[in-house]
């Protein structure tokens, strides 16, 4: 790799951490400082991290407040792409993607919505919980999993509660909360001055705004360290009374991982890359090789987890409304 190029995914890893440890709305001055650059080229490279999928974000997601709960559904479909079409005319859907794999659509909605199908897995959501990837290798992160697991013991367990729901809670939360979430939500670095002329919303809610997103939201900034389009996204669903367990497991991956519940069923949406997870040669010997079935195949042996099921991501929609 030419050193330009080192540099410049130094940059990106850096601007990565700042916005995940610092704040997601650090003034460009700040993030120069830190990358020794000019304000400039600053600028250039935090719009290449996005532009080439090496960050997103930052987003933000509700928590699962009472007044703004989200049900979610995993279903099965005859015809999985006329019901996709047919939610994104639904108000209610604030999100839905068509998967391959254990269930044909993944719907997430404001209200209960009727899908013509076989529901596989429903309820509400939990908060979410988003990892921090470590800065390593594939092989790197496959090693420290294997460890993990080697040395997993039951009587050592003891939950961290690493995933939250406050179903039977309320926080404050009014119109004009509603309408910066929604302004903010796909990008938290958004300029004020657009929300405030369109809605007539004062700074000082805007400040009060993002000084409360902690309790009422999750910001989420994701890294991936080839770029997303490198990694095919995965849903897993975990049967497991080890959950906070493996939670930290798939943590380790060098990919961002969003983890959440539904029923009592833990979900893991990770980018990973395809040879972890696919082979063109069926046999027997080189499926064991693929490390991601192989470490599952190790969770299911010891008992950490109890079932495992998985779907591949098609195409997916969050509605901006």
């Amino acid at each position: 790799m030419d050193t330009s190029k080192e540099v410049r995914r130094r940059h990106y890893r850096a601007i990565y951490e700042l916005f995940w440890s610092e704040n997601a709305r650090i003034h460009l001055k700040d993030i120069a400082s830190r990358l020794r650059v000019n304000p400039r080229t600053a600028r250039r490279r935090v719009e290449e991290a996005f532009s080439q999928g090496y960050v997103t974000g930052p987003q933000l997601r509700k928590r699962s407040y009472a007044n703004m709960k989200e049900y979610v559904c995993f279903v099965n479909c005859e015809n999985p792409t006329e019901a996709y079409l047919d939610l994104s005319q639904d108000a209610a859907v604030v999100y839905h993607a068509r998967l391959a794999g254990f269930a044909s659509l993944w719907v997430s909605s404001t209200r209960k919505v009727t899908i013509d199908g076989t529901p596989v897995i429903k309820g509400l959501r939990s908060d979410y919980h988003v990892s921090f990837a470590p800065y390593r290798s594939w092989e790197k992160a496959i090693e420290v999993m294997r460890g993990k697991i080697e040395s997993f013991h039951p009587e050592c367990y003891e939950p961290t509660s690493h995933i939250s729901s406050h179903w039977d809670e309320t926080i404050t939360w009014d119109e004009e909360d509603e309408k910066l979430f929604r302004y903010f939500e796909s990008d938290l670095r958004r300029i004020f001055v657009p929300v405030m002329k369109k809605h007539l919303i004062s700074t000082g809610k805007i400040y009060q705004f993002l000084e409360r997103l902690p309790q009422c939201c999750t910001v989420t900034t994701s890294f991936f360290p080839e770029g997303i389009s490198a990694y095919d996204p995965y849903l897993f669903v975990f049967g497991t009374e080890y959950e906070d367990f493996i939670v930290d497991l798939f943590s380790q991956m060098p990919t961002s991982a969003f983890f959440f519940k539904v029923s009592d069923m833990l979900f893991l949406h990770a980018h990973v890359k395809k040879d972890l997870m696919r082979c063109e040669d069926l046999g027997a010997p080189s499926i064991r090789q693929l490390p991601i079935p192989g470490l599952i195949s190790e969770l299911l042996k010891k008992g950490i987890i109890e079932s495992e099921e998985h779907a591949v991501v098609e195409y997916h929609w969050t509605k901006s409304l």
